[in-house]
């Protein structure tokens, strides 16, 4: 119950709303590199991530992935399940230990009908997904990848808040490789050359934003 009342989706909800949503909640805990669902699988559970951090990402025929999304902590996901989608439109993989709390499709709806405050929540989680969708269409057909990685590297900044010009990466380069849809070489290759202009220090996933307008420069 005390868990459900930090959920910022769930803010505002009485006791007695967030008492009824309890009871049609599971639980479910998962270590690192397990998955939560797959493509394909039937939509049936509407997630919060609690605790963690996972990825939902699209599969194609000929084994390649493409990562659409980073969940952090607090994040709701499969949000399609609540809008009539019959199976899921991606994978959900965790990156590190998870604690996960599924609702039922079913209690979902019944919230839904007594209470417009978790709509509204929903619509505002689903505008910035749209917003994210179309930064990531944009960056894939028409930027360079050396503006795709200094896009992404003043994004993480900005996340972080305030005037910081240091960035840690949460995800290894690999997976920000598939986030840019390139390789991980590719990526270090533009890092390197990066850090050779004297606009960025790399140490790692510890990255210095030397030149803050340069990389904005870049970025385009």
């Amino acid at each position: 119950m005390h868990a459900l009342e930090e959920m910022s989706l769930l803010k505002g909800l009485t006791s007695q709303e967030l008492t009824g949503l309890a009871r049609g909640a599971v639980w479910k805990t998962f270590a690192s590199g397990e998955f939560v669902f797959h493509q394909g699988d039937e939509a049936r559970y509407f997630y919060v991530l609690y605790s963690g951090m996972l990825k939902l990402f699209r599969s194609t025929v000929d084994g390649r992935d493409q990562t659409v999304y980073l969940v952090e902590e607090g994040d709701p996901f499969c949000l399609c399940s609540l809008y009539g989608a019959e199976v899921l439109p991606v994978s959900a993989l965790t990156m590190t230990a998870c604690e996960v709390v599924a609702f039922s499709r079913e209690c979902m709806e019944e919230q839904l009908r007594r209470s417009s405050l978790v709509l509204l929540n929903i619509v505002r989680v689903l505008n910035t997904r749209l917003m994210h969708s179309y930064q990531m269409i944009e960056d894939l057909a028409l930027r360079s990848i050396h503006q795709r990685v200094a896009s992404f590297l003043l994004h993480a900044a900005r996340v972080r808040g305030g005037d910081s010009l240091r960035v840690t990466l949460s995800v290894s380069r690999q997976e920000v490789a598939k986030i840019l849809g390139t390789t991980p070489e590719t990526i270090s290759r533009v890092l390197a050359r990066l850090c050779q202009d004297g606009l960025i220090e790399a140490r790692g996933r510890e990255i210095v934003l030397l030149d803050y307008q340069g990389m904005v420069d870049v970025a385009g």
